[in-house]
């Protein structure tokens, strides 16, 4: 295990030093702290704009603030008595005057009402949503009130019937909150990039030393096993130090921006220790095991322009898992999720997207993790296996059944 320790201190040393390392995760982290601070800004906009409606339209005060800088014109005799009108700047004879005055700024809006149910509001460019709205509300309390008296009824029995309420809330125990399926997006999202990335970089490093004759030296100087163990091992350190670095990006992000970190992902996201154990388990297992298989699957080529078709299966089969975790978050429930879960080369996504979104039994989990665990370690051992065998090949590209068929004959020892 020694040489084991060298190699992955060696490797992991080489990919820190790369420029292309360094910068994608520079790059990233600057794209959270920019996705921080455009949402805070949305959110406190919009946070002004409900208190900005809230005071203005349901409320009589700033009436002229509101209505003063506008026209109006009226078709109809019915609305003389409606009292808004004497708010609003300046009365028309007719509608194409109040659009002349609109045309050249004279007014800031227009208002042409057609009756006491119909009426056209008008602007030059800039709009004014609070004014048009104010007016169609107030128009309509003024029908109502009308209605009221012609019919002898009372306005407040009428007010005190509609400000009956009844509050329906629809709840499945099952099923968690809108912001689990938020956190099960980032997860999803995540450790697929993370497996594809660094997938390839394994697999691209183990074709690279074959392509390039370095594997002879170091077969000559340590064990193949050694190799594998080290180089896996060594990239899956680095892509986790880069999601490490993200999270404590995107915290410090959230607490320089005025967001209490505790109650935002106490309030947003229902998190327990089976949720967060799932996703470690899952999460680093199903990355390790994916890493050991790219790995043997570059060692299976002799060139560098063979890894991707080399690879391409398993990718096909992860593309798939991250499609069904996709599909699955929304319809948790679905038999095709259920399932999947329970396969190792995609429960790695598929199980934690359920446990996020679902209240799910320890007993289904503990079923998939012991179907997990005994799955990395026969792809290690296949992965091992398959990379001694490859790693003095230099001749045309393995062919993956015909070296499953070596390994079961022992010809690898």
């Amino acid at each position: 295990m020694r040489n084991s320790g060298l190699v992955f201190s060696f490797e992991f040393k080489s990919i820190l030093r790369k420029k292309s390392y360094l910068a994608t995760t520079i790059v990233l982290c600057l794209i959270v702290i920019a996705a921080v601070i455009i949402l805070s800004f949305l959110v406190n906009k919009e946070e002004l704009s409900e208190d900005t409606d809230s005071d203005v339209l349901f409320t009589d005060e700033d009436v002229n603030d509101i209505l003063s800088d506008g026209g109006y014109y009226t078709a109809t005799d019915e609305l003389k008595d409606f009292s808004l009108l004497k708010n609003i700047k300046q009365e028309f004879a007719d509608e194409d005057s109040l659009k002349t005055a609109l045309s050249n700024d004279e007014i800031l809006f227009g208002v042409v009402f057609y009756s006491t149910s119909d009426f056209a509001f008008m602007v030059n460019g800039e709009q004014n949503p609070i004014a048009g709205a104010f007016i169609e509300q107030q128009l309509l309390n003024f029908n109502r009130t009308n209605y009221f008296e012609a019919n002898n009824i009372d306005p407040e029995l009428i007010t005190g019937i509609y400000n009956v309420q009844v509050n329906a809330t629809n709840i499945d125990i099952s099923q968690k909150g809108i912001g689990n399926f938020v956190f099960a997006m980032i997860y999803t999202v995540l450790l697929y990039m993370l497996i594809i990335l660094y997938g390839t970089t394994v697999s691209s490093s183990v074709a690279r030393e074959k392509d390039n004759r370095t594997m002879e030296l170091l077969i000559a100087n340590t064990k193949a096993d050694y190799l594998i163990i080290g180089k896996t091992l060594a990239a899956g350190l680095a892509g986790m130090l880069q999601i490490l670095a993200l999270i404590v990006t995107l915290l410090l992000s959230l607490k320089f921006s005025g967001q209490d970190i505790i109650d935002l992902i106490g309030g947003f996201i229902e998190l327990n220790a089976t949720t967060i154990i799932t996703m470690v388990l899952f999460g680093l297992t199903g990355y390790i095991s994916y890493l050991f298989i790219y790995a043997a699957l570059g060692a299976l080529v002799s060139k560098m322009e063979d890894v991707n078709y080399a690879v391409t299966p398993v990718m096909l089969i992860f593309i798939a898992a991250y499609l069904i975790a996709i599909y699955g978050m929304g319809n948790p429930h679905s038999l095709l999720l259920k399932v999947a879960s329970y396969f190792p080369l995609t429960s790695v996504l598929t199980m934690p997207v359920r446990t996020i979104l679902l209240n799910i039994s320890p007993v289904e989990i503990m079923i998939s993790a012991a179907i997990m665990l005994a799955s990395i370690a026969i792809f290690s051992f296949l992965a091992i296996r398959i990379y001694r065998l490859g790693s003095l090949n230099y001749g045309n590209r393995m062919k993956f059944g015909k070296t499953l068929k070596m390994i079961l004959r022992g010809e690898d020892s």
